[in-house]
């Protein structure tokens, strides 16, 4: 169905079809939508069943009222989604005699109203954030958002793994991961206030999400030249890391904002237990080969360069992440330009 046969049809509607529908938008039950209509709830149901009519939906699932209920939202949602907007959802969710238990399950609900809606639209986050969970739906609309959001974001889909996971922090403020995963997203986007702002978050929670926040969170002050907040930031927290992976990237930036104040042997030490924790680590070789150029050591240079161009093409080839670091790439051209001097003397350069 297009967007014009949707039209045609909702102004076909007739007036106790279209209050019905929008109180259906509203959440009202059947016992809700009868009450305040004076009809009794087969009515109700009867109501129900000539709309999907209207617009076509006769699904197999035809037995299922929340079934309906759901592809009609699902419907509005795609077509006019203002109408979501406009009332105030009033859903509960205890099981009746008339509802059997498969019948209520408002986490499936809502997610199959979202695929509709890639990224989700502010309408449409105001009507999910509106809803009155219960307390086990409180438990799991948060982690699901999360969860989606993480893999649109491994995806390299910012956009919407940003509106999953913003809806997420809203229904669980104290959500860790979805704050560092919201960070993480907003950084992917150039967003860097908003990053550090739920890294701050997310470190006050003091788990792996936390360490990687506080890791991520000082990688954004050695961009912006504050070494010494990231040195900070990053040995307030070393000694009780317990993920190698994490603790690996904390040595990297620790050597890398020792490196950007030119205290080499510091920077030195501390790549290198970076390498021992995680030996092909890319971005650790292409520092360890920079700060070993200051100190005028070239084989070793030549040697982590190297390293650096295996690991890192290894990564891509095993497409380990599909968004890299910026300042990957140029280190991989100052890779490439080192080599190639030593081996092309005259200026040739060949791409590895």
């Amino acid at each position: 169905m297009n967007q014009q046969q949707f039209e045609v049809i909702f102004e076909k509607l007739t007036s106790r079809r279209k209050e019905v529908l929008q109180r259906i938008l509203a959440g009202e039950t059947d016992a809700d939508i009868a009450a305040a209509m004076s009809i009794g709830e087969a009515s109700v149901r009867k109501f129900i069943e000539r709309i999907c009519q209207e617009f076509g939906l006769n699904s197999e699932h035809s037995d299922s009222r929340r079934y309906k209920r759901s592809e009609l939202v699902t419907l509005v949602a795609k077509h006019k989604p203002e109408l979501l907007s406009e009332h105030q959802p009033q859903m509960t969710h205890q099981v009746t005699e008339s509802e059997e238990a498969d019948d209520v399950n408002v986490t499936e609900f809502i997610l199959q109203l979202l695929s509709t809606h890639q990224p989700i639209n502010e309408e449409f986050s105001k009507f999910i954030l509106r809803f009155n969970f219960n307390e086990q739906e409180k438990r799991q609309m948060p982690k699901a958002f999360n969860k989606i959001g993480y893999e649109y974001y491994l995806n390299s889909d910012f956009n919407t793994a940003l509106s999953y996971l913003k809806i997420a922090v809203e229904l669980k403020p104290d959500f860790g991961s979805a704050h560092y995963n919201l960070g993480a997203t907003y950084e992917k986007l150039d967003n860097w206030t908003e990053a550090c702002e739920h890294y701050k978050i997310a470190m006050q929670y003091q788990n792996r999400a936390g360490d990687a926040a506080t890791n991520n969170l000082a990688r954004l002050e050695i961009m912006q030249g504050n070494n010494a907040a990231a040195i900070e930031l990053i040995e307030s927290i070393l000694s009780r890391v317990k993920d190698n992976t994490v603790k690996a990237a904390l040595y990297k930036n620790l050597g890398w904002a020792y490196f950007q104040k030119n205290l080499y042997p510091q920077a030195k030490q501390n790549l290198l237990i970076s390498l021992e924790l995680e030996i092909d680590y890319a971005p650790a070789y292409a520092l360890l080969a920079q700060v070993q150029e200051a100190q005028r050591d070239k084989p070793g240079a030549i040697l982590s360069w190297q390293n650096f161009l295996e690991s890192y093409s290894h990564d891509q080839q095993l497409k380990r992440v599909r968004w890299q670091l910026p300042e990957l790439e140029v280190w991989k051209l100052n890779a490439i330009r080192t080599i190639n001097s030593l081996n092309f003397p005259n200026g040739q350069l060949t791409d590895f």
